[in-house]
């Protein structure tokens, strides 16, 4: 089956023609002529204003029918339609049949928003996927992927996925809303072929995928209205081929936990090391370490006191050179 467009189809009459005007077209029958068209489209690509070109997010995939079996990988997109955009957010709506589809995976590899305020979340019941990402240099794309959703169609019927309350920002410094438009996917799944094996995009996927995670750096922070003011890690990286899929954290002799891009240390007064490893969806790990010694404590006194030492002796030898050193009288 086809992906099924959704489109509401009306009745195309053509133009009105004037009582009692025999063997000449109208103007605006002119304008329907191939030139006509051309010319309207010209002239308001010229002359409308910028922003009613408004960024359009939809879903798409590589595949254009769809089996029972089938597990199947699903991109959320947006076009920013030639304008600099920094930051989205929303929800994708699923509608399907009961036990119909069964939700594998959702995973931001290949993005291009690395700063997540809200990763894509899915509601308890499976219906819906919630995000907020940012891009802080910003970006200008026409298929710029925001993140992917991997379905497994068990049952025979139509699966939707649409696009619901999206937000797009410009990257003008002002956090000005870009006006989006939004189109949804309408999928029709069959009965599987008795000749044929089903489709595996995910596990495809991940079994090519042999690179770890993009190297990382970790961060110390400490605010009073923030985890009751205890100190905290952060950090964050991405996994351009199947996605960052959990952190693990290892804080001195404690046992290995599994975290979100912060982590509240347990230790709050002490030096600690803390190693932090980023796993991918095919299991390919980052490791990154950040040590809390008394010598990255000191680090910048120790570095103060040596610039300090090295002007002394600078202004020592100068002044030596201009009062001349005593004569040797010993021979």
């Amino acid at each position: 089956m086809k992906i099924l467009p959704n489109k509401n189809i009306y009745p195309v009459r053509g133009p009105t023609r004037l009582k009692g005007v025999v063997g000449r077209r109208s103007l605006f029958e002119g304008c329907l002529t191939s030139n006509g068209i051309y010319i309207i489209l010209v002239f308001s690509a010229i002359f409308l204003p910028y922003s009613v070109f408004a960024s359009n997010v939809y879903i798409d995939t590589s595949h254009t029918d769809f089996f029972v079996g089938d597990t199947i990988i699903f991109s959320v997109r947006v076009d920013s339609e030639n304008k600099n955009i920094n930051a989205v957010e929303g929800s994708i709506l699923l509608d399907y049949l009961t036990e119909s589809v069964s939700l594998i995976d959702i995973n931001t590899a290949g993005s291009k928003f690395s700063l997540w305020p809200g990763k894509p979340l899915p509601s308890v019941s499976n219906t819906s996927i919630s995000f907020a990402g940012g891009s802080p240099g910003g970006l200008n794309s026409k298929d710029a992927i925001i993140f992917n959703i991997v379905l497994k169609l068990q049952k025979v019927g139509q699966v939707t996925l649409t696009p619901n309350n999206f937000s797009v920002y410009l990257h003008d410094g002002k956090g000005t809303k870009d006006e989006v438009s939004v189109k949804n996917l309408v999928i029709d799944v069959v009965p599987k072929k008795l000749d044929s094996r089903p489709r595996d995009d995910w596990n495809n996927l991940t079994s090519n995928d042999k690179t770890p995670p993009e190297p990382f750096e970790i961060y110390l922070g400490q605010e009073g209205s923030v985890f009751d003011g205890k100190k905290f890690l952060s950090f964050s990286t991405t996994d351009k081929q199947s996605g960052i899929a959990y952190y693990e954290v290892i804080e001195g002799d404690l046992p290995p936990v599994r975290s979100s891009d912060t982590y509240i240390l347990q230790e709050q007064n002490k030096s600690v090391k803390v190693t932090i490893i980023a796993y991918d969806s095919a299991g390919n790990a980052r490791k990154s370490i950040y040590s809390s010694t008394p010598y990255n404590v000191f680090y910048p006194i120790i570095i103060t006191i040596i610039i300090v030492i090295i002007i002394l002796i600078f202004v020592f030898v100068i002044h030596k050179k201009r009062r001349g050193f005593p004569k040797n009288t010993s021979a």
